[in-house]
């Protein structure tokens, strides 16, 4: 006698399903943005406020540096000066950067007062004409004095509020790890915007791109990296303008910090008769 059985199938719950993975998916999307957050810690804005204390901290200084200007065709030309600099206020600085070498530059210098980061007043002294010259300051991103630096490069830190700050990724330049944060100004620059590496701990640029638009048009490495008095501190530094394949390479000889130089070093008469 055959018996029969009944097999009951599974009753397949379609709207339990659809739930499961919702609830699936939603606790995967939440598991890749704590990723990321954990990934990204500090925000780019964030990272710049730390370059932006390190550069604080190193504004009471005297350098002494060489300057070699390299063209597209192997000629070099090689110049020596020394930048003084001081914080004025909480929000305000000082700097005076004068050449010492070739006999053509010998006591051309450079002046800036910064009453606040946003807000400078800038001078420059050539000797054969026995005057100084108010630079104006949209020409910051000028090349300085013929090299591959800008007279911005030459100032102290910038204004925050000035710049929209994007972290790219992480990326190690010279073996130390980095964030890589996309700064864009939000008035008119030369640039559109600059890329930079940003070393971790250190909080000193390694490596920067500018661009016009989406064409890279300056590069710049920062090498030799020593703590100086708890300051990181690049000793070269080279910048290359890739439209005309010059370049120009800085190297620190000399350094001191926390000098306390007086206010007068950082007039305009202290600048036609620097060096003398």
């Amino acid at each position: 006698m055959n018996k029969k059985f009944n097999v009951q199938r599974p009753k397949f719950n379609v709207h339990r399903s659809h739930l499961t993975l919702k609830i699936v998916l939603t606790l995967l999307i939440a598991m890749f943005i704590l990723m990321a957050a954990d990934v990204y810690a500090l925000s780019g804005r964030e990272v710049y406020e730390k370059v932006h204390e390190v550069s604080l901290k190193a504004l009471d200084h005297k350098i002494e540096m060489t300057m070699v200007l390299f063209d597209r065709g192997g000629g070099k030309r090689t110049r020596t000066l020394t930048s003084y600099s001081k914080k004025s206020g909480p929000d305000g600085y000082k700097a005076l950067a004068v050449f010492k070498s070739p006999p053509d530059l010998r006591n051309v210098g450079f002046l800036v007062h910064a009453r606040t980061f946003s807000d400078r007043d800038l001078w420059a002294y050539f000797p054969e004409y026995k005057r100084v010259r108010r630079i104006a300051t949209n020409s910051q991103d000028d090349s300085f004095f013929g090299s591959d630096l800008s007279y911005d490069d030459f100032t102290g830190p910038p204004n925050l509020d000035d710049f929209k700050f994007s972290i790219l990724k992480e990326e190690n330049v010279d073996g130390k790890p980095c964030y890589v944060v996309e700064v864009t100004p939000k008035t008119h620059r030369k640039y559109t915007k600059y890329v930079a590496w940003v070393a971790k701990d250190l909080w000193v640029q390694l490596k920067i791109d500018y661009y016009q638009d989406n064409e890279i048009y300056r590069s710049g490495v920062f090498q030799d990296v020593r703590t100086i008095e708890n300051i990181p501190t690049p000793f070269q530094s080279k910048m290359e303008n890739r439209k005309t394949n010059h370049r120009t390479e800085l190297t620190i000889q000399n350094i001191q910090y926390h000098t306390h130089f007086p206010d007068e070093l950082f007039t305009q008469r202290s600048l036609e008769r620097a060096g003398k």
